[in-house]
């Protein structure tokens, strides 16, 4: 429904394989990128950037013919490499209890995005109209990425 409102499009298949693609790209470079860098926190600070500029730009980009996929692609590159630095950080801290908090953090993965759907409901049935919804997404990921630069930054006071 919200491509439809959007652009008039009827077909959602071009896009879900834009973002599938664009997810299989992100969660094979982002371990080499992890390893290479070294600095999960800050990795996952650009991994937010980014997936924000997908949201605030999806609903801009439809009518633009040659651009129009690239959201959605950033978008699953973005969302599925997210895990990897998260995963990195929680066996740093917690390398006894591996299997644990790998599990912890993927249920509070699948949580997140249950209870972002049904957000995104909710604020819909209120009046939210689906151009607005990237944009009010965008702003939940800038919160986010608030609270990763928050807690880089106390990082290294401590």
């Amino acid at each position: 429904p919200i491509l439809q409102n959007l652009d008039g499009i009827h077909s959602v298949t071009p896009y879900l394989w834009a973002w599938g693609i664009g997810g299989v790209v992100g969660s094979l470079f982002i371990g080499t990128l992890i390893d290479r860098i070294g600095r999960p926190g800050w990795i996952m600070g650009g991994i937010l950037i980014l997936l924000a500029l997908a949201m605030f730009s999806l609903p801009l980009s439809l009518g633009i013919p040659i651009l129009m996929f690239l959201p959605f692609f950033i978008w699953g590159a973005m969302g599925w490499a997210s895990l990897a630095p998260q995963q990195h950080v929680l066996l740093e801290l917690q390398p006894k209890h591996g299997p644990a908090v790998v599990a912890l953090n993927s249920s509070a993965n699948y949580l997140g995005s249950s209870v972002g759907s049904a957000l995104g409901g909710v604020v819909m049935v209120a009046g939210l109209t689906p151009f607005q919804l990237p944009f009010a997404a965008g702003c939940l990921v800038l919160v986010a990425l608030l609270g990763q630069l928050v807690m880089l930054s106390t990082k290294r006071k401590g």
